[in-house]
């Protein structure tokens, strides 16, 4: 297949989760498939290691052609400026659409609607992972971040744009069970389909250097509502309970960027707030555990896989855990409160046992359970589902076409 893959930046550095998500799921898309990528915004590095073209819209002409929307879409609506909708971008993305002739097209991100509402001869995916209108609300009721009149605004804004726009879409795929539920609860749309995280269980690996007891960690965006507002519940509400039976405890706190709202912690006892790493892994092999206190936001969190696939045992909430394959006390210790999640830390810090028993269960549980290859497959498949339905006439042609040049080039083998 041609795919076509839209995204207003490049999936590089790996820096939180959208990227990685795209990252991972594209570049196993382009070992078997004709992948491009078109992105708005060029990468942050000089350099980056894709399998598959990545072009910057408007870093050169993709085509001679002027292309013109509908007379009422050429300038952006309220929804578009809010969202900031660059309808240039929307042009090329058609532009580039009309030269290349991809079989399917793929936008990552809710943003990428804009763009797929506009190729109405191509099929189309919407890769949303989190459900943008669950994440806000619940932003909405349990976020630290931002004001509670912005976080009003921004979901009543992305419920209108998504389903504005979701209906033009031929596909939805998003993260969990609850992004599918509320997804199609807002938008109507039928055809949503859950494809998850997974975990490099190479990269993400048990560690024999010794492990400093004293110490938990966490890790992720600092500048993202749900991590902040998650580790401003666990150091408000939960610390100074931790503190009070183990005076010599350590929390550390490691992410990219950086939000005045974290500036006071750095005067409270036993928080280390180390900011950005190249390399997770060093320090997370040194913590006794994983804490993964959050209390708002959607989808599935990476870095419980992370810490199962580096045996570690993690300390989460329900929300959390969300969608993964987690088992109270089997491969995580799951806390719906403050000061369960105070005992749950105390008790996993002062059991070796138990804490390496969960290392091991959740380290199976990555192996067996969170595995990019069968996201990827998922995907594909749901391409071929997508173009069969759109155009049944020509993917049978073209099944049939690539079957017999595989089947041509398998004969030149054996001749040789």
């Amino acid at each position: 297949m041609k795919i076509l893959v839209i995204r207003n930046e490049p999936p590089w550095p790996l820096c939180y989760g959208g990227r990685l998500h795209c990252y991972e799921l594209c570049r196993r898309l382009a070992e078997r498939h004709h992948l491009r990528m078109i992105v708005e915004r060029p990468c942050e590095s000089d350099e980056w290691p894709f399998n598959f073209e990545c072009q910057v819209a408007g870093a050169s002409r993709l085509d001679s052609h002027e292309v013109d929307l509908e007379a009422d879409e050429n300038q952006p609506g309220r929804l578009e400026r809010y969202f900031g909708i660059n309808m240039g971008f929307v042009r090329e993305v058609v532009r580039f659409t009309r030269q290349w002739q991809p079989e399917i097209v793929i936008g990552m991100n809710y943003q990428s609607l804009a763009c797929l509402a506009h190729l109405k001869q191509v099929p189309t995916i919407c890769d949303l992972q989190d459900d943008e209108v669950l994440h806000r609300w619940r932003e909405l009721w349990h976020g630290r971040a931002t004001s509670k009149w912005n976080d009003l605004k921004c979901l009543l804004a992305v419920g209108l744009f998504q389903r504005k726009y979701i209906r033009k879409v031929d596909a939805v795929t998003v993260l969990s069970d609850v992004d599918q539920r509320v997804c199609r609860l807002v938008t109507g749309h039928r055809r949503i389909e859950c494809i998850p995280h997974g975990v490099d269980c190479e990269h993400y690996t048990p560690s024999d250097q010794p492990v400093d007891e004293n110490r938990a960690i966490f890790w992720g965006g600092l500048t993202f509502g749900p991590n902040l507002s998650a580790i401003l519940y666990f150091v408000e509400k939960v610390w100074p309970v931790v503190l009070a039976k183990k005076p010599q405890m350590r929390f550390s706190i490691m992410g990219r960027g950086h939000s005045p709202l974290l500036d006071r912690l750095k005067y409270i006892p036993g928080i280390d707030l180390i900011g950005y790493v190249d390399d997770i892994r060093p320090h997370v092999a040194d913590a006794a555990l994983v804490v993964v206190p959050m209390i708002s936001g959607g989808g599935i969190k990476n870095k419980i896989m992370e810490a199962w696939a580096m045996g570690k045992a993690v300390l989460c909430t329900p929300r959390a855990l969300g969608n993964l394959p987690g088992i109270h006390r089997q491969n995580v210790w799951i806390a719906k409160s403050p000061r369960a999640l105070a005992e749950g830390l105390v008790t996993l810090t002062d059991d070796k046992e138990l804490r390496d028993a969960l290392g091991r269960a959740g380290r199976q549980t990555a192996l067996e359970h969170c595995s990019w290859d069968r996201a990827a497959e998922q995907l594909e498949r749901l391409c071929k589902d997508v173009l069969l339905a759109k155009n049944p006439v020509r993917f049978d042609v073209d099944l049939a076409s690539s079957q017999v040049k595989n089947e041509s080039k398998s004969n030149e083998v054996s001749l040789k």
